[in-house]
Parts: structure tokens; C-alpha cells; sequence
């Protein structure tokens, strides 16, 4: 191996063994940072946050389609006075509402909660004082902490829409009060920012089931903020997973290999 081969070889080696003692904890330390500031936006409890926050929102759709008078407390709806026109008969309001002795819990809130705290228990795990050795461990651990934020942020982004049958069988519909005729349905779900709420109606159509949905949404302060943490903490952990994986290509590149012949290409 020619001189500035083995100088360069040299110099690489002095650099992963900085990023691997230095570089990981630093960025490690600012994610777990980043992720805890991410967990007190949440309104359920969650790493040291009482989870009690309270929001009351009014979603409509013009022109006096449906109007809903939310409170959302938590991950449930607590309450929510509900209005919507029935499509079969553009003169009938339906009424209904949701009382806080039978809530409406949804469930995406809790979901994006649990895996935000696996992230941040995968750091917590990492002994603030360890010498990493390899590349590998570095990316093992980072690829944890990155599904587990990857998982959080689709909880949130992504909505989990029932199917109209099960969603006429579920738990929530039988605790409005009063329940509502069997050919009509109500849901209430998470899509990015903001909280979306539909009703839907079932006609039959010669034979075939239809349904038509109405839906009005609200932005929601607290999941934009978390969001804007979630997708910073992710470029974070990418950016660092991106230079780690240049190392690994070194296959027994590790600490204290300062003899060039330690590199394989």
C-alpha cells in the first residue's frame, strides 16, 4: 500500500474512531433531548408528562351539512354534541352526542405514545459512558430508535379507517347517546395535524350497499408540534445512521485497528 494510501487509511481510522466515541453519544443526547420535548406535547402520560391537557373544537361543513362541538381530552373524545343533515331527507338533523361516562378513545394517540417511548428507551438504554467498537453497533441501535419513530409518525399520518360494518359494530356507536339509526355512522380519526370527523349513510342502491359520507376536520396545535419534532428527530438519527454506514463498509474496521491491513474493501 503506497504512503498516502496508508496516511489516508490512517486518517479515516482516527475519524470513525471519533464519530463512534464523540459524534454517537452527541447525537444520541440531542435525540433523546428532541424526543422528551416530543413527549410533553402529548396529552396522555408519557415519560415523566401528566398527559392532562384538555382542547375543545368545533368542526363544520358548510352549508350547515354537520356541525360538531368536540372536547378532546387525552386520547378519547370526553364529550362532543353532534349535528349532521341525513342525505335521504335533506330536512332531518340527526342528533347525537358523546358523553364522558362512555368516551371515544382514539386509539392512534396511545399508539404514536408507545412508540415514542421505545425510542426514547432505546437511548436511555445506551450507557452514557460505553466505547462503541463497531459500526454495527451503532447502526443496531439506531435502527431501533429510527423503526420506533418511523412507527410513532404513521400512527399519526397515517389514519387506521375501520370498515363501515365494523365500524357500525364498535363500541363507540353503541355509547352515543342516542344512538343513531342502523343505517348511519359516525368516526372520528387522526390524519396528520388534524382531527377529522365523518358521518356516513348507508343506502341500498337495487340490491347494492352505497354509502355517502360527510366530514369536517380541525387543526390540532399539539400534533403539529409533535410531528415537526418526530420528523426532526428522524432526520437526526438518518443523517447520523448515513455516516456510520460509510464506516461499515470497512468490514473489520473497529477501534484500536490503527494498522491499515485492519481495512478490507
Amino acid at each position: 500500500m503506497a504512503d498516502c494510501e496508508k496516511e489516508e487509511a490512517l486518517n479515516l481510522q482516527v475519524e470513525f474512531e471519533w464519530v463512534l466515541h464523540e459524534e454517537v453519544h452527541s447525537v444520541l443526547k440531542q435525540l433523546h433531548v428532541i424526543l422528551v420535548e416530543c413527549a410533553h406535547r402529548f396529552p396522555v402520560p408519557l415519560y415523566g408528562n401528566e398527559g392532562k391537557k384538555q382542547d375543545k373544537f368545533v368542526l363544520t361543513a358548510a352549508p350547515e351539512q354537520l356541525k360538531c362541538i368536540v372536547t378532546l381530552t387525552g386520547d378519547s373524545i370526553t364529550h362532543a354534541d353532534i349535528n349532521f343533515k341525513v342525505q335521504r331527507q335533506q330536512q332531518q338533523i340527526q342528533r347525537t352526542s358523546i358523553t364522558q361516562d362512555y368516551p371515544w378513545k382514539i386509539q392512534q394517540v396511545q399508539d404514536a405514545a408507545n412508540h415514542l417511548q421505545q425510542a426514547i428507551n432505546h437511548i436511555d438504554n445506551v450507557d452514557g459512558a460505553y466505547h462503541f467498537k463497531t459500526s454495527d453497533e451503532v447502526l443496531h441501535i439506531l435502527g431501533n430508535i429510527l423503526g420506533a419513530l418511523q412507527r410513532g409518525r404513521t400512527s399519526l399520518v397515517v389514519p387506521r379507517k375501520k370498515p363501515i360494518d365494523e365500524l357500525m359494530k364498535s363500541r363507540n356507536m353503541k355509547a352515543l347517546s342516542p344512538n343513531l339509526p342502523e343505517d348511519l355512522a359516525i368516526s372520528f380519526y387522526i390524519q396528520s395535524h388534524k382531527l377529522i370527523f365523518v358521518a356516513y349513510q348507508l343506502t341500498n342502491f337495487q340490491g347494492t350497499m352505497k354509502f355517502d359520507s360527510c366530514q369536517a376536520e380541525c387543526s390540532v396545535p399539539w400534533l403539529n408540534e409533535v410531528l415537526v419534532l418526530f420528523t426532526v428527530a428522524l432526520q437526526l438519527c438518518q443523517q447520523l445512521k448515513d455516516k456510520i454506514s460509510v464506516f461499515s463498509q470497512y468490514k473489520d474496521f473497529t477501534v484500536g485497528s490503527r494498522s491499515p491491513s485492519a481495512l478490507s474493501y
